[in-house]
């Protein structure tokens, strides 16, 4: 049978011109992940006549010591998604804030830092800002106002206890309000919804330690809503994945930990009745039922 549509993700290829590093046992191989991000796209290209687009799960860069050398790590990961012959869609991640949000939406050609992309007349892709509620904005702005009001509520620890860190963030009020819209328009007229963000949701798919800020009020709005199917993210870079109800939270493995000569990406398949995720090399592959 042939699915709907079909489509390529990648997740944290994270690339800087650094040693390895080591973190909870796990090996960060970052000088070999602008080559797995090239057999990615390579991969893609192949089956590009199948794939309405490719989807970054964001963390394409790590961040580096100087805003130079985060500039070149940068433009490493760019030239090769250049390459890509299909459309990409991409999301920003707490290490792309290694850089400023405008070149990164530019050089990426986003139309926005959240946006919907309608992929059928019954399908949409919702992708989501998850560094939306954080500190990383300027201070005179309203964005920082409201992530400084949240973490006087939530304070912010400095140890691995808590998904109140810096590496986390979560969704401000303005794009709860458009996400809200989003699943209000997609339940009157039918739609089902693919949600991507950089963090996950809830333990299963993560630890609680790399959940979003906020991930309580934006789970309870996708749960709540027969429109949604699917939400896809990164962060976590061994990955995961938990189902709730008829809905399936999965995080996708990490290019930047994937071993040495592996690959790591994905191919989904979107069905009526179900969708299959054709993982390669460090990513699993899994078949979710579609109520």
């Amino acid at each position: 049978m042939e699915p709907l549509f079909s489509f390529g993700v990648v997740a944290d290829v994270q690339y800087a011109d650094k040693d390895n590093n080591f973190m909870e046992g796990r090996v960060q191989r970052y000088r070999e992940a602008p080559g797995k991000l090239e057999r990615a796209v390579k991969a893609f290209n192949t089956k590009k006549e199948d794939l309405r687009f490719v989807l970054t799960l964001g963390d394409i860069i790590d961040g580096n010591v100087t805003a130079e050398q985060t500039q070149a790590d940068f433009n490493e990961v760019a030239v090769r998604l250049a390459q890509l012959e299909v459309k990409a869609y991409h999301l920003l991640g707490n290490h792309c804030l290694s850089l400023p949000r405008e070149i990164l939406t530019e050089k990426l050609n986003m139309p926005a830092l959240y946006y919907q992309q309608e992929i059928n007349p019954k399908w949409s892709l919702v992708v989501l800002d998850s560094m939306d509620l954080s500190l990383n904005w300027p201070q005179d702005t309203e964005k920082y106002k409201e992530a400084l009001e949240y973490t006087e509520t939530h304070p912010i620890v400095t140890d691995f206890s808590s998904q109140m860190a810096s590496w986390n963030g979560g969704i401000g009020s303005e794009q709860k309000a458009w996400l809200a819209e989003v699943i209000k328009g997609a339940e009157r007229e039918g739609r089902r919804l693919i949600v991507a963000a950089h963090h996950p949701l809830l333990e299963g798919s993560a630890p609680f330690t790399h959940l979003m800020w906020n991930h309580e009020e934006v789970l309870a709005m996708l749960l709540a809503s027969p429109s949604v199917v699917l939400y896809l993210c990164g962060h976590y870079h061994p990955g995961g994945y938990v189902r709730v109800g008829n809905k399936h939270f999965v995080t996708l493995q990490a290019i930047l930990e994937a071993p040495t000569d592996t690959e790591a990406h994905a191919f989904i398949h979107v069905f009526d009745n179900h969708i299959s995720i054709e993982g390669h090399g460090f990513v699993e592959s899994r078949d979710l039922p579609i109520a």
